[in-house]
C-alpha cells in the first residue's frame, strides 16, 4: 500500500496516510506508486474487482466533490460537516463534535491574531518573536484544521456507502470498501475506524446504537489529533507554543448548551499527544456524548447556529 511505502522512505512505522496529502508525498516515487499498485492488485478480492474498483471511484468523485465544495475556509468545513451530519440523521455524533471543535478553534485563531499584533506593534522595537508566534500558531490551526476534513470525512462516507451495502444484501464488497483494499489514502486505523462507524450505523436499537457511535467518536477524535501532533511536530521544538491553563469547552446543563474554561492538566503542553487527546476528549467528545439527551442538546445548538435558514 501507498502508506508503507511513506513509511518507508521516512523511516516512520507510525506515519498515518493523511501525511499523503502533504509535504511527504515529495518522497513518493515511481518504484513506490508500481510497489503500491501490485500490493493493492494483491489485496482485491478476484470476484470482487470490476464492483469494488467501480465502488472506489465513486466514491472518490464523490469525496472530491465534498472536499472542493467545503474545504476551503473554516466556516465552509461547518456546512460540510453539518450537511454530513444531515445525511447521518445525526446517528454519529462526529460531525457535531467536530463543528464544536472549530468554534473553539475560531477563539483560538482570534488569540494567534492578538500575538500577532503585539509582534507588529514589539518589531518597531527590534523584536519580532510575538508575531513570529501568532503567525506559526495560526498557520498551524489552519492546516490541521483543514487536514482533518479531508481526513474524516471521506472515512466517514466509506462507512455510509457501507452501510447501503449491507442493506443491499451486498455484505462482502461492504467488508472490501471497508478494508480499503483498493484506496491510496488509508492505513490501519482508518480500516478499524470505518469498520467501528459501519458496525454502528447498523445497530437498530437506538440507545445502543448511539451508545458504539459515540465511542467510537473518542476514537476518531483520537485519529483526528494526530494531524494536530504532527503539524506540532513540523515546527521546531525549540520554539514556543502558547502556554495555556484552560481552554473553552462545550457544557451541557439544565437542557441546554454553553461553553466554559475546561480546566487542563498543570503543565500542560500542546506538544503531549496522549495527555492532550484525553483532556481534549474529555472537554469536547465526552462532554456532550455523556447521554443521547446531552447530544440532542448539542445537535439542536449547532443546527440552529448554523444551518442555512
Amino acid at each position: 500500500m501507498l502508506i508503507d511505502e511513506l513509511r518507508r522512505r521516512l523511516g516512520d512505522p507510525a506515519a498515518g496516510s493523511f501525511q499523503l496529502m502533504g509535504e511527504a508525498l515529495q518522497l513518493i516515487t515511481v518504484e513506490d506508486l508500481r510497489a503500491a499498485v501490485a500490493a493493492h492488485d494483491a489485496a482485491i478480492p478476484p470476484g470482487l474487482r470490476e464492483a469494488l474498483l467501480a465502488e472506489e471511484a465513486a466514491l472518490g468523485a464523490e469525496a472530491h466533490r465534498w472536499l472542493a465544495k467545503y474545504n476551503r475556509s473554516l466556516y465552509g468545513r461547518i456546512a460540510g460537516y453539518l450537511e454530513l451530519g444531515e445525511r447521518l440523521a445525526f446517528r454519529y455524533p462526529w460531525p457535531v463534535v467536530a463543528i464544536l471543535g472549530i468554534v473553539q478553534v475560531i477563539g483560538g485563531m482570534d488569540r494567534a491574531r492578538v500575538y500577532g499584533l503585539a509582534g507588529r506593534l514589539a518589531s518597531r522595537f527590534g523584536y519580532d518573536t510575538y508575531e513570529k508566534l501568532g503567525d506559526g500558531s495560526e498557520d498551524v490551526l489552519r492546516r490541521t484544521n483543514r487536514g482533518i476534513f479531508a481526513d474524516s470525512v471521506p472515512t466517514v462516507l466509506r462507512a455510509l456507502r457501507a452501510e447501503a451495502l449491507i442493506a443491499e444484501g451486498k455484505r462482502e464488497l461492504a467488508d472490501a470498501l471497508v478494508a480499503g483494499s483498493a484506496a491510496v489514502l488509508w492505513d490501519a486505523e482508518s480500516r478499524t475506524l470505518c469498520r467501528a462507524i459501519t458496525d454502528g450505523l447498523v445497530i437498530s436499537d437506538e440507545p445502543a446504537r448511539f451508545r458504539a457511535l459515540a465511542d467510537t467518536t473518542l476514537r476518531h477524535f483520537a485519529r483526528e489529533q494526530a494531524i494536530f501532533t504532527h503539524h506540532i511536530a513540523s515546527r521546531s521544538r525549540t520554539r514556543k507554543l502558547p502556554a495555556a491553563k484552560a481552554v473553552p469547552a462545550p457544557v451541557i446543563a439544565e437542557g441546554r448548551l454553553t461553553f466554559a474554561p475546561f480546566a487542563l492538566p498543570p503543565g500542560f503542553d500542546f506538544r503531549d499527544h496522549a495527555t492532550r487527546v484525553e483532556a481534549f476528549g474529555r472537554a469536547f467528545v465526552s462532554s456532550v456524548t455523556g447521554s443521547l439527551a446531552d447530544y440532542r442538546v448539542a445537535t439542536s445548538w449547532v443546527r440552529d447556529r448554523f444551518a442555512r435558514k
